[in-house]
């Protein structure tokens, strides 16, 4: 016999009780045990009480509905997995129950004794592996306080609830001063020591309520909550330039770091995350201007980077008309076979100025102007061509990869448009995939999954991109036409280093194979990562390893290198 699974109902209807209570019953080879609240105002405490492996919760109420339990379960770290019961099949519903954490939904009158044991047991297997993936990928292996994930999430629900309560809060950037002198005179130990106590230091004068992230090498964040007064704001930042600028002893030296903080209060500064990331950094920067450690408030006088973008933005639209772009490709290579699949293709602006420019350089600008439109239809156009190219010339089977960002999914003749595009070049949609971002998909799901659809009548495939470095939920990975899932350049890189990233990346790979979808790497640099994914089950490949981005006509001479010391193909193969 199983152990005894406990399970919470939450539901107005002593009915519903008598009836899972019958359901449960006649599943013989495991022992369930069922709790009822009928209150909602009772259900958050019980949920939290860790004395249940799985809640049943009816969504809608006279008095309201299940999203307010969804969110503070979330809030407060909720680890047992969440199962929404609604009368019948809403897509608003469904959309906003998963977006607020719930781990599935069943439909009341359609439920069977064995349908419930299948989702009571689906819940719990995917918010274990969901837990272990949070303590991996959420967490700063060095400091063990939240990383940039983490808290690009409870920046998001910050935001959330000052809209909802019409609360202020702060966000302060802070980077170290002199870290990089410590850390290259004594060593790599002693900056991991100096990092770690820094981090102890931050914590300790935080309030319980408040956040502190480590985004960076030397970079922390904190999150102050319902503070919004300037005066407080400076008081608590002059304290952390104190703590942090105290003699600390790291090894048998003593040694001194100060500190710039950047200070953002919302909504002064932004009312969206992205935003205020931004305006934080762009204070932080100034107060690093200054002589010693200082902090700085967000102003308007700091909009000088208004002016810089409207430039930018001049010379986009001219680049265009000029074609002073480019598109260069990086090969993905199948682990096993040794195979070139296919190639990304990667966008390049060569300035007549500043020389080549990389997307990081341009394409906020884009996005925010909207000429990432045209530039992405252009971008589209040329790879359909090279990819043309490509087949012809090597008489293999190739596909092309291109990003779509969630401006592009905004226009609504993309569709059209890519259809279009493939018929004139006369490319086939099947060889077409498109690399999209977890931001992307969560920020308009009901758009971007109806434009989806319509693009796999194509033939055209999905990549999610940047895997693991966002929240994106597994029920909408199974439901939305995504094929492959490529692991974040920045996951890879420690994978030889780092016990926790190599765990992580096994993780991730696993779950992949779970949900039957190819897995990719990005960011591979040498054999011994190559080997070492290949022994995880990574399906396919990409990096400087295989070959840097090159334009069309260089591609095969960069690709020949080996691919394994123990494959039996030697080097990645490329039918000349």
């Amino acid at each position: 016999m199983e152990p005894m699974i406990k399970i919470l109902l939450i539901d107005k209807s002593q009915s519903e009780f008598r009836l899972i209570g019958q359901l449960l019953s006649k599943i013989h080879h495991t022992d369930y045990q069922l709790t009822w609240v009928d209150r909602l105002d009772r259900a958050l405490e019980e949920a939290l009480s860790d004395d249940f492996d799985v809640i049943l919760l009816d969504y809608l109420w006279e008095n309201g509905n299940g999203s307010d339990i969804l969110n503070g379960a979330r809030a407060q770290g909720c680890k047992v997995p969440i199962i929404v019961m609604t009368d019948e099949m809403e897509f608003d519903v469904d959309h906003s129950a998963i977006r607020y954490g719930a781990s599935d939904y069943l439909i009341k009158g359609r439920i069977d004794s064995q349908l419930l044991e299948r989702t009571l047991r689906y819940a719990m297997e995917r918010k274990a592996v969901e837990l272990k993936l949070a303590k991996l990928a959420h967490y700063d292996p060095l400091t063990g306080i939240p990383n940039r994930i983490l808290f690009r999430d409870r920046l998001e629900h910050a935001v959330e609830l000052s809209e909802r309560d019409g609360v202020g809060f702060t966000l302060m950037y802070l980077d170290l001063d002199g870290f990089k002198k410590i850390n290259d005179t004594f060593g790599h130990d002693a900056g991991d020591e100096l990092i770690r106590t820094c981090a102890t230091r931050l914590c300790e004068c935080m309030r319980k309520s408040d956040s502190v992230a480590r985004i960076g090498g030397d970079e922390f964040t904190l999150l102050l909550e319902n503070l919004d007064s300037p005066t407080d704001i400076a008081h608590i930042a002059q304290k952390v330039i104190e703590v942090i600028s105290k003699p600390m002893q790291v090894g048998s030296h003593q040694v001194m770091v100060g500190c710039s903080v950047g200070i953002a209060i919302y909504p002064e500064a932004g009312t969206d995350i992205n935003t205020l990331q931004k305006n934080a950094d762009m204070a932080m920067y100034q107060a690093k201007q200054q002589k010693g450690s200082r902090y700085h408030f967000f102003t308007e006088a700091l909009n000088h980077e208004a002016h810089r973008q409207l430039l930018l933005e001049t010379e986009l639209r001219a680049a265009l008309r000029r074609e002073e772009f480019t598109v260069f490709y990086q090969p993905r290579v199948d682990i096993q076979s040794g195979e070139v699949r296919g190639f990304e293709a990667l966008l390049r602006w060569n300035h007549p100025q500043r020389g080549v420019l990389y997307p990081p350089d341009f394409m906020d600008v884009a996005e925010d102007t909207g000429l990432i439109i045209p530039i992405g239809y252009w971008v589209f156009h040329r790879a359909c061509q090279d990819l043309k190219v490509l087949k012809e010339q090597r008489q293999m089977d190739l596909s092309m990869a291109v990003n779509l960002s969630i401006r592009q999914f905004n226009d609504d003749k993309l569709v059209e448009r890519i259809a279009s595009i493939i018929k004139d070049v006369g490319v086939d949609g099947r060889d077409i995939e498109f690399e999209l971002t977890e931001t992307a998909i969560m920020e308009n799901i009901e758009k971007v999954a109806l434009c989806m659809r319509a693009l796999s009548h194509l033939g055209c495939e999905f990549s999610l991109d940047d895997f693991g470095s966002g929240y994106s939920s597994f029920m909408h990975l199974q439901r939305l036409p995504i094929s492959a899932l490529k692991i974040d350049r920045s996951f890879v890189a420690d994978i030889l280093n780092r016990q926790e990233d190599a765990d992580l990346v096994a993780a991730m790979i696993t779950l992949a194979n779970s949900l039957n979808k190819t897995i990719i790497a990005e960011g591979v640099e040498d054999l011994d990562q190559v080997d070492l994914l290949k022994k995880f089950g990574c399906d396919q490949v990409q990096g400087f390893y295989f070959g840097r981005p090159s334009e069309r006509e260089s591609l095969w001479h960069n690709s020949e290198v080996p691919v394994s010391s123990h494959s039996s193909y030697g080097e990645v193969r490329v039918s000349q």
